[in-house]
């Protein structure tokens, strides 16, 4: 059995939180709880964490397939510019935008979701350092040769 590649799984489970995040905010926002303001914050947290973490990146053997329409969203990913690079940042940014959401019963599974991500970044970070190239998105990387 392979290794285990921590930064695609925190990519992986960061973009689940994303999703889960705007679930649970259009669940409070709609059921208009006493708080529905964290649910729309949760809306508005979860689609930036998805527009960051839908790229995926490449693995250090073997091929990895894009998702679809993954070129056009890495254009929109290189605006971030460190946020998209950097783990320690990511881990941080994560970590702050999920603490907002944890104050709804809606959302908090989101949050839990997103503190998970943000933990395996901080891992990545502290194995890693900055991401190498075999790590970031395919198509952030430059072109060979």
């Amino acid at each position: 059995m392979g290794q285990i590649e921590w930064a695609m799984w925190a990519n992986e489970q960061a973009l689940a939180s994303g999703l889960i995040l705007i679930t649970g905010g259009i669940v409070a926002t709609a059921g208009q709880f006493t708080q529905w303001y964290f649910g729309a914050y949760s809306i508005v947290a979860g689609v930036f964490v998805c527009l960051l973490e839908y790229p995926r990146g490449k693995r250090r053997k073997g091929s990895t397939m894009e998702r679809c329409g993954q070129k056009y969203m890495t254009k929109v990913v290189k605006l971030f510019g460190p946020l998209s690079r950097n783990y320690y940042v990511r881990a941080f940014l994560h970590l702050g935008l999920s603490v907002p959401a944890g104050f709804l019963l809606a959302t908090i599974l989101g949050t839990a979701c997103l503190a998970i991500a943000s933990g395996i970044y901080l891992l990545v970070s502290g194995v890693c350092g900055q991401p190498a190239d075999a790590m970031t998105p395919q198509s952030l990387q430059p072109p060979a040769g």
